[in-house]
């Protein structure tokens, strides 16, 4: 009895939900951008042997302290000073505030590799300036954790090295419309379905015996039919 009270329910607001439903998609295709976007990864290898020497001074385990260093390293790279840097060094037209918004840095689980990743509408643009903030970063670090000299012949031991440098994008990421719009429509019905019930929480009124019996909590005995009656002579009503 009471689904069948609540899909009459729906079916009489069926304008409502489907008004709402609308609506919502129009947002969630509002707020989806159209335009489309390229990633560009270069990764960097964080070397291990500088923390060897400090390693009591860090956390006392090496593993630990080299996660540590990864971290601190990816929140480095994702701050003005380094993309400034990095655009000094590829000459693009952008702002360092509005890199640090393209890029994300993320750490590789359980390796000593990190992640620079920078989204452009540009492939290009995105290679360029995923690879200078590489560059710019490897330029920096070294004033914080510089790097210790081998013996005759040996190379140098850095903090970071530059593993993997971004190649060019061929595939756009995705806007994310379709979930955006399914994700809209969900939450639009349900708005609407909450209305409605809302709606008729709040409707004291009675238009059959089924409500009358929910809101007295009693049988009902008898309904007086509502009667037409037909017209009289000249129009008027009959009695």
């Amino acid at each position: 009895m009471e689904l069948r009270r609540y899909l009459a329910l729906l079916r009489r607001r069926w304008l409502l939900i489907l008004l709402t439903v609308v609506i919502a998609l129009a947002v969630g295709w509002s707020i989806t951008p159209r335009t489309d976007t390229y990633t560009a990864r270069s990764t960097l290898y964080i070397g291990s042997r500088t923390i060897e020497s400090e390693q009591n001074d860090l956390s006392g385990d090496r593993a630990l302290a080299l996660d540590r260093l990864v971290v601190t390293f990816s929140v480095m790279i994702d701050s003005e000073p380094i993309a400034a840097r990095a655009i000094d060094l590829t000459g693009e037209d952008v702002s360092a505030e509005n890199l640090v918004g393209k890029t994300t840095t993320e750490p590789e689980p359980a390796t000593q590799l990190l992640y620079i990743d920078v989204v452009d509408a540009d492939p290009a643009r995105a290679q360029a300036l995923a690879n200078g903030l590489a560059d710019a970063f490897v330029e920096q670090v070294q004033d914080f954790e510089p790097g210790t000299a081998g013996g005759e012949g040996d190379v140098p031991v850095l903090p970071a090295y530059i593993f993997e440098r971004a190649r060019l994008p061929t595939v756009p990421e995705s806007s994310g419309l379709v979930k955006n719009l399914l994700l809209a429509a969900v939450l639009g019905a349900g708005l609407a379905v909450a209305v409605t019930l809302l709606l008729d929480y709040l409707d004291i009124s009675i238009r059959t015996p089924d409500d009358a019996e929910r809101l007295i909590e009693l049988p009902v005995l008898g309904v007086i039919p509502s009667l037409d009656v037909p017209a009289g002579p000249g129009g008027g009503r009959g009695r």
